[in-house]
């Protein structure tokens, strides 16, 4: 990733840019400082870009002279014959306060990780206890264990030092629902984590409708793959803004205009997918862009990305009635240029025109291009596209995979940390995918040993720059750092739960209760070892709620404490049910989302066993079961603000398949021959199924795999 100069920055910049007929600056004029403001003039031409040493040598800095950062001396010294000396430097609150969130991510890394051994010993203890001489009591052994103990252990997947996501499998589920009726040796039979795998299931498919049935046995298994990939491509019709401007309409917007919608991006989708750096995109990534022209680079290709999600952004933001990033008040407030969000497709205009110019620069597999295929997927996910979506991931795959194995990288270092946080969102939003399409997946998840969580090293400059574009906002970024973080954790816990859990055996042994103790206890450490600014209550989530706050005042008791800055965020409104903004809305309701969604698929095998050999449940199964079904209730990213603001809801086509699955299983429970098992169904869950219709009846316009579904679980009533 290319940077330039301070000096070079500022070329161009001396001559006094002189406003047009409606008052607003030329936009090719902007985004520097002029000479009143700096002192400096510049030449005619433009230099080439160059690279900002990080830390330059004394011996540089005192020449004012750019330093290569060659270690143990730089170019010049070597050719002056003089000793290099660099000075390190100091460590700013900022980055203490990212010291902690590593700290306290590492710890609960840790315990994760060792978590395992203890189950371990405990399982070795038992496989002593079952060889131990006949003459020994046999009480000493769990009733669960009394038969076929041994066989039963065997059947254990591997729990140890190296149970990890990595070496579980590469995240997958090829030909899970082919394979149900195949047991492996020790009697096993693959369940598959794919929600649409649910009209497969042999329990459900005795208590589904047949005219149900008789309608997917016509669309085929793979329905969902063939309609998205056959639906048309997005239009490729241009509309200039405004239209009278024609084609070279993006070399006259104005500069409030992009820097709204930019903050708008950064304010509402980079916190939860943080794949820009803010303060380089503001630096340099549009200042070249503009400079260009908008011409065929990068550059142009990411900021008309951001300006695309930006359009989004601001849908959010007027659907949720919240003032804009940088301006006053208490309310949304149209700009001068609200006009230019307003499309069939928001954003498309912008979106277009980055797809015209990246045909040139397709093969390119630096950071830039993988921020591109990325931020391209999650507009593609808002739409929602889930096929281009995942095409996209995958071309950002292949971008992380040229980068972190074809090449040293050091993640102690801004642009290695870079590389780390673009592998982590493209890992993460891929699993999604491939586990609920059975598409095939990139191979990225050998790497996860390899590649440390983020950093989140921040980008720094000489000053200009890096805080004129700088929008205030509501909470600090680490707040959104700490819930990324807990994200990554939490997609480990998940991997885990599917690798180990997702089992079954007509004899009734699986799922296995001691890999569902120990599941549950990794998932309520994770919980329990959040930093406290974004602590949460695991108390069942009400049909209206409130999505959390950040933690204004800590407890002093707390294990962790929160960053200073994060002690006393600013409010900008008074309403003390509503969340200070779109993106801490997203924050908080996805992070008590995960913790629910864990939950409900370790209860999912135990509902597997239910629908199939209800006759074989035991009184903890049965608790599995509820569980199970009231934690696929009343999902906090489809309450209270988001009733409104769907804009910015993440994942959309994921949503959507979890709830098709969910409405199937609760029709099969309350369906199910057995009145204990029948007795399972929480309250509410009726009300909770008409807002999964209702869900998928908003979605089901934009996509006709969604749409589908929608038919299918219409034949569950067919009176209606």
């Amino acid at each position: 990733m290319s940077k330039r100069s301070l000096e070079e920055s500022r070329a161009g910049a001396n001559m006094s840019p002189e406003p047009d007929s409606n008052g607003l600056l030329p936009i090719h004029d902007l985004l520097s400082p002029g000479e009143e403001e700096h002192g400096q003039s510049s030449g005619p031409s433009k230099k080439p870009r160059n690279f900002i040493a990080t830390v330059a040598c004394e011996t540089c800095r005192l020449k004012k002279t750019r330093c290569d950062e060659s270690r143990p001396r730089c170019g010049l010294c070597k050719s002056l014959g003089l000793e290099c000396v660099y000075n390190e430097r100091k460590s700013s609150k900022r980055d203490q306060s990212l010291t902690m969130i590593m700290s306290t991510l590492h710890r609960l890394e840790t315990k994760l990780e060792n978590i395992p051994t203890s189950i371990l010993s405990d399982l070795q203890s038992l496989r002593s206890q079952i060889r131990a001489p006949a003459h020994e009591p046999q009480t000493q052994l769990s009733p669960a264990f009394v038969d076929d103990a041994n066989q039963r252990l065997s059947m254990l997947p591997t729990i140890g030092d190296n149970f990890t996501p990595a070496a579980a499998g590469n995240g997958d589920d090829f030909e899970f629902e082919e394979n149900q009726s195949k047991s492996d040796p020790a009697g096993r039979i693959s369940i598959s984590f794919s929600q649409h795998g649910v009209i497969v299931w042999p329990g459900a498919r005795q208590i589904l409708p047949k005219q149900l049935l008789a309608a997917y046995e016509m669309l085929g298994k793979n329905y969902v793959i063939e309609l998205e990939s056959a639906r048309p491509t997005l239009p490729m019709f241009i509309s200039s803004y405004p239209l009278q401007a024609g084609d070279h309409w993006l070399e006259v917007l104005p500069l409030a205009m992009i820097r709204g919608l930019a903050d708008a991006f950064f304010s509402v989708f980079n916190p939860s997918t943080p794949i820009m750096d803010k303060g380089f995109f503001f630096s340099f990534t549009l200042g070249s862009a503009i400079e260009s022209g908008f011409g065929y680079n990068l550059e142009s290709c990411l900021v008309l990305n951001v300006l695309a999600l930006g359009c989004l952004a601001v849908h959010a933001y007027q659907e949720g009635n919240y003032p804009l990033p940088g301006t006053q008040g208490y309310r949304f407030e149209p700009p001068e240029w609200m006009n230019v969000v307003y499309e069939e497709q928001p954003g498309l205009r912008f979106f277009n025109e980055a797809r015209r110019r990246i045909g040139f620069l397709m093969c390119d597999n630096d950071i830039q291009s993988c921020q591109f295929y990325l931020l391209s997927s999650v507009y593609y996910s808002q739409i929602p596209r889930p096929m281009d979506s995942w095409t996209m991931i995958s071309r950002a795959a292949t971008c992380c995979l040229s980068m972190l194995t074809n090449l040293n990288v050091n993640f102690d270092e801004w642009e290695g940390d870079m590389k780390s946080r673009v592998y982590w969102n493209c890992l993460m939003n891929e699993t999604i995918l491939v586990q609920e399409l059975h598409l095939p997946s990139s191979g990225l998840s050998r790497l996860e040993e390899q590649v440390p969580i983020p950093k989140f090293i921040g980008f720094e400059t000489t000053g200009y720059g890096s805080n004129r574009f700088n929008s205030s906002s509501v909470v600090d970024d680490s707040y959104f750092q700490y819930h990324f973080l807990a994200q990554v954790a939490h997609r480990i816990i998940l991997t885990r739960i599917r690798h180990s859990l997702y089992f079954y055996s007509d004899s009734g042994t699986f799922p296995l209760p001691a890999i569902n103790t120990e599941l549950h206890h990794q998932l309520e450490q994770w919980r329990t070892n959040l930093p406290t600014a974004i602590q949460f209550n695991n108390a069942p989530y009400s049909s209206h709620p409130t999505p959390a706050t950040p933690s204004i005042h800590p407890s002093p008791s707390a294990s962790v404490a929160s960053p200073a800055h994060l002690s006393s965020p600013r409010p900008r409104h008074t309403d003390p049910n509503k969340p200070l903004s779109p993106a801490i809305a997203v924050a908080d309701a996805m992070l008590k989302g995960r913790h629910m969604i864990a939950r409900f698929h370790i209860g999912r095998p135990y509902i597997y066993k239910a629908l199939r050999i209800p006759h074989l449940l035991t009184d903890e199964d049965f608790v599995q079961v509820r569980s199970g079904l009231q934690n696929a209730m009343d999902w906090p990213i489809t309450q209270g603000i988001f009733r409104k603001m769907k804009s910015c809801i993440p994942i959309k086509f994921a949503f959507c398949s979890q709830f098709f699955g969910q409405i199937l299983l609760f029709y099969c429970i309350a369906h199910s021959p057995s009145a204990r098992v029948r007795e399972t169904l929480p309250d509410g869950w009726e009300r909770w199924n008409e807002e999964m219709i209702g869900f998928l009846e908003d979605c089901a316009v934009h996509s006709p795999a969604i749409a589908q579904d929608l038919d299918l679980l219409r034949n569950l009533w067919p009176d209606n």
